[in-house]
């Protein structure tokens, strides 16, 4: 049987998870030590290096936002734009700048079909100078 928690009964309980906490989620202020020193996340107790670190991890486990951030790649849907970032340089390392390329050609293409076919007649470019 695992020992009970023993807790003063003069000391605050602790901030419950996001989910049981009522009302918005506020990022907590940098501990007294400042911005570099290791901070805790008062919600769920983990521990991070630096002020930074704490920031990102509460952006993406206990904020709660509506927006969502779109993979221009594979349409995958992210709650924070770090998770994006993430995903895209995890999944499309290397290949983003080709894909981009792919991406913005296929899409001039299409247009300029769609736009020819809407036309009742198709005109010449005009001739080059050179």
């Amino acid at each position: 049987m695992p020992a009970p928690v023993v807790v003063p009964i003069d000391s605050p309980p602790p901030p419950q998870p996001c989910a049981a906490v009522a009302g918005p989620v506020r990022m907590p202020p940098p501990t007294s030590g400042g911005i570099n020193e290791p901070q805790e996340c008062p919600y769920c107790r983990r521990t991070f290096s630096c002020y930074y670190s704490l920031k990102r991890h509460f952006q993406d486990k206990h904020e709660q936002s509506d927006t969502l951030y779109v993979c221009e790649f594979c349409h995958r849907r992210y709650r924070t734009k770090n998770s994006l970032t993430t995903h895209k340089s995890l999944q499309h390392r290397g290949s983003s700048g080709m894909l981009k390329r792919l991406l913005k050609t296929t899409a001039i293409k299409s247009v300029l079909s769609a736009s020819a076919a809407s036309s009742p007649t198709h005109q010449q470019p005009p001739p080059r100078l050179q």
